[in-house]
């Protein structure tokens, strides 16, 4: 089972964890508050508030992760798009300081939802 999971001041457990990258630099969990069904966050371990807080190597693994991630988010819920979100910022509407990607799955009725 994955370790725990710091996500800015929240801890999330390693049995919500499911999927963590090779190199360990990035993990993906479920939305604690999810839009639609599928709703996953992937996140760098490490705390970062902002996109340009990551380094070289975990900026890369965190958009591989996400990659990754969205291909099986899209094939398990059975959907041929996805919408994924940053919001890079508390003026952007980040409401965690923690950089994190959302990956929304969309199935072939799109639901209206904003992030």
């Amino acid at each position: 089972m994955p370790e725990e999971q710091a996500f800015a001041k929240f801890r999330i457990p390693g049995s919500h964890i499911f999927f963590a990258s090779p190199s360990g630099l990035s993990v993906a969990f479920v939305n604690l508050k999810p839009l639609v069904p599928g709703h996953v966050l992937v996140t760098p371990r490490r705390v970062a508030p902002r996109l340009a807080d990551l380094s070289e190597e975990e900026f890369d693994d965190l958009f591989c992760t996400v990659r990754v991630v969205q291909a099986m988010v899209e094939r398990y819920y059975g959907a041929e798009a996805s919408r994924l979100g940053i919001q890079d910022g508390p003026d952007a509407g980040q409401s965690v300081p923690h950089v994190h990607v959302h990956i929304l799955p969309i199935p072939s009725q799109p639901v209206d939802s904003t992030l």
